[in-house]
């Protein structure tokens, strides 16, 4: 591999020269560029990938092709483990990751590595010092082909350890991952596992039985956290709720949508109510409206301005007197 840029070259005509491209003889006094050995007219020096031209940039030759610098790098160029970019030129490697020079350095402390002196934890790349401070790790043999299983490739299956890669999703056939899952003893790949579990009525969302309560009501299945007040949005977590018309209440807002407003004070009447005159009364509010006194629902009253009026001020002469004054 080789990379460069090369300048524009005339041909003097001291010796027959022909386009590595094209083939075709270069005229007197033309313009070429001069590859090692191989000639090239400007209009045929492109990339091998892309076709665009080369002049003037930077080139890549690699296994008898040229090519851009873009193309080379994502045909070829390794990517840095750690910042994720191309690398060009020096390259370390460790344990099938590629780095460049400056990026490879412990996770920990941070000191320069050397691909003989770095160790793998749990993802980290680490140097020696830090690696000794670590919590030992559990080392796993494939129960299959008795060989050392890697924290990504490691699959639990009926409680000994497998290369994930042994099995195969029971319903799509695909070869498995570590985030396989088991249901009754067979195994499915995370998109099959979701078809096998039931879905929130609120969130839409697979509930996954095995790390996620879940409850059964309505005729519905919802996350537990999800199954709350229609009209407070508060979660039961377990508490007693009232149903009406296909929806879930908590028992105030239930009351609140059943109950009946005392026509005096406005508030919901959630026991003893008197119905009179098209209205509702609690208790306390159920008063005459002459003398103010609290009324039982089974006395005798009569109707004005919508209130009641006891039989007392019914017969009261001075009341009618001050009452007929008063809507003078």
């Amino acid at each position: 591999m080789s990379s460069a840029r090369i300048t524009e070259q005339r041909n003097s005509g001291k010796r027959k020269r022909c386009c590595e491209r094209c083939k075709d003889e270069l005229e007197l006094d033309e313009p070429y560029f001069l590859l090692g050995s191989a000639s090239w007219h400007m209009r045929c020096f492109l990339c091998a990938q892309c076709m665009d031209p080369l002049v003037g940039t930077t080139y890549f030759q690699f296994e008898g092709r040229i090519y851009c610098e873009h193309d080379f790098n994502r045909l070829y160029a390794p990517v840095c483990a750690k910042c994720d970019k191309f690398v060009i030129g020096q390259v370390v490697h460790s344990s099938n990751y590629s780095f460049h020079l400056a990026c490879f350095t412990c996770d920990e402390c941070d000191v320069q590595l050397n691909s003989n002196g770095a160790y793998r934890y749990h993802g980290k790349i680490l140097c020696f010092s830090c690696n000794q401070t670590m919590p030992k790790l559990k080392i796993y043999n494939c129960s299959k082909c008795r060989q050392r299983v890697e924290d990504e490739d490691l699959l639990m299956y009926q409680h000994e350890p497998y290369h994930a890669y042994h099995f195969k999703c029971t319903t799509c056939k695909k070869v498995l991952e570590a985030d396989a899952r088991t249901v009754k003893d067979e195994l499915f790949c995370p998109r099959c596992f979701d078809f096998q579990c039931e879905v929130c009525f609120d969130c839409k969302k697979v509930i996954d039985p095995q790390i996620e309560q879940s409850l059964f009501s309505m005729n519905k299945h919802w996350h537990i956290h999800h199954f709350r007040c229609f009209t407070c949005a508060r979660p039961f977590n377990g508490h007693e709720h009232y149903e009406k018309n296909g929806q879930a209440y908590c028992r105030d807002d239930f009351l609140e949508l059943i109950g009946h407003h005392c026509f005096i004070c406005d508030k919901n009447v959630t026991g003893a109510v008197v119905h009179l005159f098209g209205k509702a009364f609690c208790p306390s509010c159920y008063r005459c409206r002459g003398c103010d006194k609290i009324l039982h629902y089974k006395d005798k009253v009569m109707e004005l301005d919508m209130m009641p009026l006891c039989k007392k001020c019914i017969g009261n002469k001075t009341f009618h007197k001050s009452l007929k004054y008063k809507n003078q």
